[in-house]
């Protein structure tokens, strides 16, 4: 009897250690995005394939044990998405699993048993779909919205009553607020180069103040934009018998200077490549020094900034930025060097600048209206921003406006007078997962100016219809004039299908005029759909544009916000 007991055991621990090669979902999957896709799915079962390019890794292989366990947590991560009836099962023909996924009908919420000032903050609705990772969001939205209202050490008790026979759920949110909190000394421990004076600057709150949250947030970023510190904590006592935070920050200096190299592409300028020297504490004070290049196909631009933050008195930046360019246009090839000196500060809710801007430029023009030859034009500037934006790398609801005019005057030594300008206009607004945007930029010359001087447009980051500043009129050989005037539309629409990708559709129109000041020259459309994969650094933009009184499409490929 031991015997064929101990055959029996060896026998099922084989078939546990029988070597599996493939595992396959089928039943209520998604094709290709959604909780249930196949990827997602694998990631539940933790099952990671190698890279394509790894060709050297293997596979990895499974065992009927390991079956069994991806098929329990597929059951639990499908009750954790609202589906307590799902049926995961599960079969083994030779070296090949396969996992059927029955989910069955999703569970509702039947009640919702909450104050009303914080209705429209857990984001649940009654009758709705329940998931606990949807009620795990609606407790951090309400710790969120208390700490924002200076109730840190409010209370919360927040349960979800699941009943399997009724198939429902009933949910219920207690709030205890507690006394109202405030700021209470702040302490600082710094050991960079960098007087207290100036990281005091940049702290959004003081003793007495309300506690919010926010604030702390908004310091934090602050302190790490400062590009110097590895190590940046704001502790806030909340273990206090009274009604006041001290709050304690420490600041260890990171390393501050950086030599970066990169490579990218887009359509426009197709590949390039970067080097920067960068010196966030030049001297001390948060003074920055970058020194750097920039190298595509048509040429090369060497650049070199100096920056002042904490310039002669409170919010007065200084900046001297110098260039060199060698590059090859759509009509003119051009060889510059260019400085420009500039003071900024932000007052009432708008960022100012004023300038002194310098340009030596050699040009060969591709177009006989316009000569070749030497140009020295000295102007003064100004522009002012006010951006709204809720982020500039990706953002979803805002606006953009910002003006800027630049004076060339024969009383600096410019060769021409001139007046020219350009303002900027953009809205954002998101409807839950759809995303509108609308783009309008418009530009004016006073008189005819050399061709380096003139308004372009066409490619990547405006008429995507068309390539790269060829839009307007072309000479016989298709080289753009470019215009005096322009005026460039843009207006997409976004939905957001899946996490961080989204599918976009366009429509952009663009005037360019060859007079000053004039805005009725036909305009050029075009259409056009798209994706969107956002990524830290900005939204990776595949795009196809139509030419709408042309035929074929252009084809652009991009990282970064056009809006």
């Amino acid at each position: 009897m031991f015997i064929k007991f101990l055959i029996l055991i060896i026998l099922s621990l084989s078939a546990f250690s029988k070597e599996i090669k493939d595992v396959n979902f089928t039943g209520e999957i998604d094709l290709v995005l959604g909780d249930f896709s196949k990827n997602n799915l694998q990631k539940v079962c933790n099952i990671s394939y190698p890279p394509i390019y790894k060709i050297w890794q293997k596979n990895p292989t499974f065992t009927q044990y390991d079956i069994l366990i991806c098929s329990e947590s597929i059951q639990e991560y499908a009750q954790s998405l609202g589906f307590y009836e799902a049926n995961i099962t599960y079969e083994i023909v030779e070296e090949k699993a396969t996992l059927n996924i029955k989910k069955n009908r999703q569970i509702k919420i039947s009640s919702i048993d909450v104050e009303d000032e914080y209705k429209n903050i857990i984001g649940l609705k009654i009758d709705s779909f329940f998931n606990a990772s949807d009620f795990t969001n609606s407790k951090k939205n309400i710790y969120k919205y208390l700490n924002e209202q200076g109730y840190p050490k409010a209370q919360l008790d927040a349960k979800a009553y699941v009943d399997i026979d009724e198939y429902k759920v009933d949910i219920v949110y207690k709030v205890e607020k507690n006394n109202l909190q405030y700021f209470g000394k702040v302490d600082i421990e710094n050991n960079a180069n960098v007087d207290t004076k100036f990281l005091q600057k940049e702290i959004e709150f003081k003793k007495g103040d309300k506690y919010n949250s926010t604030l702390i947030d908004k310091t934090y970023e602050n302190l790490y934009n400062f590009g110097i510190y590895k190590y940046i904590a704001i502790e806030q006592n909340i273990d206090t018998q009274d009604d006041i935070i001290p709050i304690n920050i420490k600041l260890i200096q990171g390393e501050y200077r950086e030599t970066t190299y990169g490579i990218g592409y887009d359509t426009d300028t197709k590949a390039r490549f970067r080097a920067q020297y960068k010196n966030d504490n030049f001297l001390g004070n948060l003074k920055k020094f970058t020194i750097g290049t920039k190298i595509n196909q048509d040429g090369f631009n060497i650049y070199n900034n100096i920056n002042n933050p904490y310039f002669y008195f409170d919010g007065l930046s200084f900046n001297n930025d110098i260039s060199y360019e060698d590059m090859d246009y759509q009509s003119y090839t051009q060889k510059k060097i260019e400085e420009k000196i500039s003071l900024s500060k932000d007052f009432f809710g708008l960022s100012h600048t004023v300038g002194f801007l310098a340009e030596n430029s050699t040009i060969e023009s591709s177009l006989k209206e316009y000569q070749s030859g030497s140009y020295l034009l000295n102007s003064l500037f100004y522009e002012v921003v006010l951006d709204k934006r809720d982020d500039i790398l990706n953002p979803k609801n805002g606006y953009y406006l910002s003006f800027y005019i630049e004076n060339g005057t024969k009383a600096l030594a410019s060769e021409i007078d001139y007046i020219k300008t350009l303002t900027e206009m953009r809205f954002i607004k998101s409807f839950d997962k759809l995303t509108t945007s609308m783009k309008t930029k418009i530009g004016t010359l006073d008189k005819d100016l050399p061709i380096f001087k003139h308004f372009f447009a066409g490619g990547d980051y405006s008429n995507r219809g068309y390539a790269y500043q060829k839009v307007g009129l072309l000479d016989p050989d298709d080289n753009p004039y470019g215009g005096l005037s322009m005026i460039d539309n843009s207006i997409e629409f976004e939905y957001n299908v899946y996490k961080d990708l989204g599918i976009a559709t366009f429509f952009d129109s663009t005037m360019l005029s060859l007079e000053a000041n004039k805005f009725n020259e036909k305009f050029y459309h075009s259409y056009g759909i798209g994706a969107r994969y956002y990524t830290p650094i900005g939204p990776l933009r595949v795009d196809f544009g139509f030419p709408l009184d042309e035929g074929g499409f252009m084809f652009h490929i991009g990282i970064g916000q056009a809006f």
